[in-house]
């Protein structure tokens, strides 16, 4: 079972920040932190390390900051000492970039550190005024289950809301935003009123690599819910960062040309075998609307 960690919001906030998998892009981070400073409670749904260069340093913000982290795949597997970042590609060549990345992160990942992330929960459960709203990394189920946009139709949602009797997931693994809303409540057709509480699937992307869109941004998620909503309303929100901060240091550290070209062009360079035809075909961009953090 997993280890599930309750945090009760207090009833007069407004909007929580979300985001997803670090993976030691320190700049995007520290984009993250400021940009969400006003913002009383911030959570991180895992995958600190990876992918990015000197991960203590994004172990350092994050932690000083206060933000309130999962446990992801790769947390787990450098907590622990495994042998593989258990990230779930399939691809001979995604494979290979991923232990590349992996032993990297565990090699200059500090012991204290690795102390910190074995203690991280895998699940959160949120509970704000009348809602529940569950924090995981993949799905509720798996920890490295990658739940796309085009495999995900609202049955399959309700199903995971239903079952872990939430309003709401917020997830990341997939490196995706999305977002799908499906009503909690069947409309009552005898009145003509359609249901008044939505629910929703919510993957907030991540911070450590663009959403394979052509774009350098990256993306993290909010949750607003104002007094007179009856849920939470999820949004996603365009994040610019110093992209060659991050590249540079890559470089530097001697990690593989395709993770900066990755950052530098938006394009998933590694890793990318495992999308779906749907989302290999359509990309991400112009998916939201920029809101104000």
């Amino acid at each position: 079972m997993p280890n599930v960690h309750t945090v009760r919001i207090p009833d007069a906030v407004e909007r929580i920040a979300l985001c997803g998998g670090p993976y030691s892009n320190f700049a995007a981070v520290e984009a993250f932190l400021k940009a969400t400073e006003t913002i009383s409670s911030r959570f991180c749904l895992g995958d600190l390390g990876g992918f990015g260069p000197h991960p203590d340093l994004t172990l350092d913000l994050i932690r000083q900051a206060k933000i309130m982290c999962l446990q992801g795949n790769y947390d787990d597997a450098v907590g622990n000492g495994l042998q593989g970042c258990g990230c779930g590609y399939s691809d001979e060549r995604d494979r290979h970039f991923a232990q590349v990345s992996y032993d990297y992160t565990y090699a200059h990942t500090s012991s204290e550190h690795r102390e910190w992330m074995r203690s991280l929960p895998q699940h959160m459960r949120l509970e704000w005024r009348n809602c529940k709203i569950l924090l995981c990394h993949g799905s509720p189920d798996q920890v490295n289950e990658f739940v796309w946009e085009s495999e995900s139709d609202d049955a399959k949602i309700l199903d995971y809301l239903q079952r872990y009797d939430v309003d709401g997931i917020c997830a990341t693994h997939s490196g995706l935003p999305w977002i799908r809303q499906v009503p909690l409540q069947p409309a009552d057709l005898q009145q003509q009123q359609p249901a008044s509480r939505q629910g929703f699937w919510f993957n907030v992307g991540v911070l450590g690599r663009p959403a394979n869109h052509g774009q350098r941004h990256v993306t993290y998620g909010l949750l607003v819910f104002s007094q007179d909503q009856a849920t939470p309303l999820p949004q996603l929100v365009p994040l610019n960062y110093d992209v060659q901060a991050t590249t540079d240091a890559m470089r530097a550290e001697g990690l593989p040309e395709e993770f900066a070209e990755s950052l530098e062009t938006g394009i998933w360079t590694t890793c990318a075998e495992i999308l779906p035809a749907a989302e290999k075909a359509s990309g991400q961009a112009n998916r939201w609307v920029p809101v104000s953090s």
